[in-house]
């Protein structure tokens, strides 16, 4: 675009120079001139610019540059013009001041353009720049945010698991042995889906079966619990420790209050462009705003769908038939 823009200037000087220029020689010569004259010129008007000014630089700085600049070449292109003018015609018509100003300007409005092109699409390289930036570091803090809220996660959920195991220990040493070897199965598998921004919901449903499987040995008779997954949705990607936070959620603060305990149904299906994680337990829902609705799982998971899918994902829990529901609602697009 450099290149092509002086040439275009050169022709366009060029073209106002037939007047003085009546041979062919001259006139290639002074082409040549003007376009590595203002290659050269706005080249190192370039290098310039690129050291002094900044992107915070004020709107005045900022003006200053294509000012000064367009009027010392200006003044530049002056001289070239002066030794390219025939002598007898420099002569006649350029006598006083004036005359010369009156070239000056010529020359000046000539070369203005490639000023207002050169900052106009220098203006728009460092807003698409800083555009990047931005959302490159949008995208930093995003993860960062998602990573501190998942290994907040992990001490949580082992917590719970491992209180399993102790009030197990006191009913059945035996069974208290499984239930170890079963929390170092869900530690390993917890690990390898921690690793990673996104799993699979059948690597996330293994998960999810082995920490039933610990709860189940604790609660017994108490805890009856159902898992249907609708049919090629095992290979949808969603965030990791989605279901087993909304199934530990529901054995928690639901199974665990009620003496006779009750069951757990974790359903998951596509309807209207959206997979649905559906987790429901017998009981009744009493929200606890201090609390965050259920816990710090539950309000983890609310923080992480928030930021994995910026408001086009939801999460709700809420009463139905003597049940509480919790709903995640993932687009499809983004699964």
């Amino acid at each position: 675009m450099h290149i092509s823009c002086w040439l275009l200037i050169a022709k366009m000087a060029l073209k106002y120079s037939l007047l003085v220029i009546n041979n062919y020689h001259p006139a290639l010569q002074y082409f040549s001139a003007v376009f590595i004259f203002g290659v050269v010129s706005t080249h190192c008007y370039k290098l310039i610019v690129d050291k002094y000014q900044t992107d915070n630089i004020s709107i005045q700085k900022f003006l200053l540059f294509p000012i000064i600049g367009n009027i010392v070449v200006g003044l530049l292109f002056l001289i070239v013009d002066s030794q390219f003018t025939d002598p007898e015609y420099k002569a006649k018509n350029y006598t006083d001041f004036s005359s010369y100003f009156s070239l000056y300007l010529d020359d000046f409005w000539v070369i203005t353009p490639w000023f207002f092109f050169f900052h106009f699409l220098r203006y728009a390289a460092q807003k698409q720049i800083i555009n990047e930036r931005f959302v490159s570091m949008e995208k930093m803090i995003i993860a960062a945010e998602l990573e501190t809220l998942k290994t907040q996660l992990h001490p949580h959920f082992f917590f719970n698991a491992l209180n399993s195991i102790k009030a197990l220990m006191i009913i059945d040493h035996e069974q208290a042995r499984s239930a170890v070897d079963q929390l170092s199965d869900l530690l390993r598998l917890s690990l390898n889906i921690g690793q990673s921004p996104e799993v699979r919901i059948s690597e996330e449903l293994k998960l999810s079966k082995a920490y039933l499987f610990l709860e189940k040995i604790r609660f017994d008779k108490r805890l009856q619990y159902t898992i249907d997954v609708e049919e090629g949705l095992s290979h949808k990607m969603i965030i990791p420790m989605s279901i087993s936070t909304l199934i530990e959620n529901a054995i928690k603060h639901g199974i665990a209050k009620q003496k006779a305990g009750g069951d757990v149904s974790i359903k998951i299906f596509q309807e209207d462009n959206f997979i649905k994680i559906q987790v429901s337990n017998s009981g009744t829902f009493t929200p606890e705003p201090q609390k965050n609705d259920g816990g710090i799982g539950l309000s983890n998971l609310k923080k992480r769908v928030e930021l994995k899918y910026k408001g086009e994902a939801s999460l709700e829990i809420k009463e139905i038939d003597n049940r509480v529901v919790a709903l995640l609602c993932i687009p499809v697009a983004k699964v």
